[in-house]
């Protein structure tokens, strides 16, 4: 059943014009839905100018506002959530099939988001709280959408930032490319510099994280969470190393940097190699000294 696309890291440097010619009608535009909050959806809902963008395109299919034409082919499937059980990934199969441009929205669709915490319990554990014996069987390790399709564009966040959806969105009915923001949050941070929560010791992850939401936490007084995804080249081992400077406990870390399940396993797994080695050493030097 899974049918894994290999994943570029350069998937949003490429052009998101419409992948037809403008041929006078409006794009087929699908919005879908998986495991999440609906946050995003709902922020869309509540644009300005809701009303006005969506009458560049012939919305077919959007839950919340009552279009539900299953059948259509899309020239663009938005698509929020999760991936978190096999009928999911049945559902995300056929909308890839049936759509030529596909949209990854938010931080449950961009990587697992919130969601992904189920990965860190264990199935007998997980059956206590949330799932019954039917839905624990279909149950599937929570996964971002581009672990199994092709991803055209990545809006990010939780929830996205109205403006770069309104923008994404006004380009591609205009058949115009949309270029994402290069860079980590730090780079449009108001407290670059001497005031940096990093220079506090207050853990804060912008140099790791996709910038383009104009720091909209920090601007507030508030860290940086990771909520947009890892940049390619986010340096992760420098980020553990100064957390663990600040006192953190490896296991602090590991929830800090897992809490949009944005950390890969094997960094998790360095960080807990890193901590059998040392309890390892410590046991070794105790029965030294104890023979001394």
């Amino acid at each position: 059943m899974r049918n894994r696309q290999p994943k570029s890291a350069a998937a949003n440097n490429a052009s998101t014009k419409r992948p037809e010619e403008n041929t006078g009608r409006k794009p087929k535009l699908g919005f879908f839905s998986f495991t999440c909050c609906q946050g995003c959806q709902f922020t869309i809902l509540f644009l300005d100018n809701l009303i006005e963008l969506l009458s560049k395109f012939d919305v077919q299919y959007f839950h919340l506002l009552k279009e539900k034409n299953r059948e259509s082919d899309f020239d663009i499937a938005i698509i929020e959530g999760a991936i978190t059980t096999k009928k999911e990934l049945e559902k995300l199969m056929r909308i890839r099939k049936k759509s030529k441009f596909v949209v990854a929205l938010g931080a449950c669709a961009c990587h697992g988001g919130i969601p992904g915490l189920r990965n860190f319990i264990e199935n007998d554990q997980l059956i206590k709280y949330v799932y019954n014996q039917h839905m624990l069987k279909d149950s599937l390790e929570t996964k971002g959408i581009d672990e199994y399709i092709k991803v055209d564009y990545y809006l990010r966040g939780c929830p996205i930032i109205k403006d770069e959806f309104v923008r994404f969105l006004d380009n591609f009915a205009e058949n115009k490319k949309s270029e994402p923001f290069n860079g980590p949050v730090c780079n449009q941070c108001p407290k670059r510099g001497n005031d940096c929560f990093l220079t506090k010791k207050i853990e804060c992850m912008g140099p790791l994280t996709n910038g383009g939401c104009n720091a909209i936490c920090t601007v507030d007084n508030f860290p940086c969470t990771l909520c947009r995804g890892p940049l390619p080249s986010a340096n992760f081992a420098a980020e553990i190393k100064l957390f663990e400077n600040f006192g953190l406990t490896h296991q602090d870390i590991i929830n800090k940097l897992s809490r949009f399940k944005v950390l890969e396993e094997k960094k998790c797994c360095k960080i807990e190699e890193k901590k059998k080695i040392e309890t390892k050493t410590d046991s070794i030097d105790n029965k030294t000294d104890i023979k001394k």
